[in-house]
């Protein structure tokens, strides 16, 4: 087993915005820190692939995966920069008919990868562990999928009342990666959550869709933004449990 990191954890929310460091340079601090692996955001593909590809060499990693909708141009160029993965990193489904919907997605996803040698995973928030049905949204993903497979956060999987350990081994043939973070309470999925269909409509579906086509003043608002809502009670509650 490799223990990788994500070019997420030098900025968070400000990384997914292309604000802060450059990824030279989260690409530097990477490899001193002893890892050898990385796993990308949309953004830093912002940058041209052969630069990627000499910065890794210059710093020996290695791409192993991204967080993003697995469309083919990103396909493509995760594939080109050696990667295995496309890590879709959460979409809104409130119930067990719009996990099947997500489900049949990433397949047909997944069916689009495959000749790039790119596998397609899904990674959960504590959302995805609210019950319908008799079953947590996420196990309706993954019962009705044959393609995708899972990057189970285990910290946001703690926080929504799933016990990690026991989801891995129920789906253990499903996993392309796990995501290893403290979180230091179990707070439960919380209310059901967003339709995809009303988030799509609204143009919520994804917020960082078009990061690259944003002014830096807009990339800021929206950081702004995000972190006047961690500073809230509702954002300090959901927030908090982050060691």
């Amino acid at each position: 087993m490799k223990v990788n990191i994500g070019t997420y954890s030098f900025g968070g929310i400000a990384s997914y915005l292309g604000l802060g460091p450059t990824l030279l340079d989260k690409f530097k601090t990477i490899a001193s820190l002893g890892f050898t692996g990385v796993e990308l955001l949309p953004v830093d593909l912002d940058n041209d692939i052969e630069d990627i590809k000499k910065w890794l060499k210059e710093t020996g990693l290695e791409v192993v995966s991204i967080h993003a909708e697995p469309t083919e141009e990103i396909v493509k160029k995760i594939a080109e920069l050696g990667g295995k993965a496309v890590i879709w990193a959460g979409t809104p489904f409130c119930n067990k008919a719009e996990a099947v919907e997500v489900a049949h997605k990433l397949d047909e996803m997944a069916e689009m990868a495959e000749p790039y040698g790119i596998k397609i995973g899904y990674h959960n928030h504590s959302q995805e562990f609210f019950m319908d049905e008799g079953k947590t949204l996420l196990e309706h993903l993954l019962d009705n999928s044959t393609k995708c497979y899972s990057q189970l956060d285990c910290g946001w999987a703690q926080n929504g009342g799933c016990y990690p350990p026991s989801f891995i081994r129920r789906y253990k043939n499903r996993f392309v990666a796990i995501h290893v973070k403290e979180n230091s309470k179990v707070q439960g999925p919380g209310p059901r959550p967003a339709s995809r269909h009303a988030a799509e409509e609204a143009g919520h579906a994804n917020p960082f869709a078009n990061v690259k086509e944003m002014p830096l003043e807009e990339r800021q608002k929206i950081l702004d933004g995000f972190n006047a809502h961690m500073n809230s009670p509702e954002g300090k509650k959901q927030f908090e449990v982050q060691c």
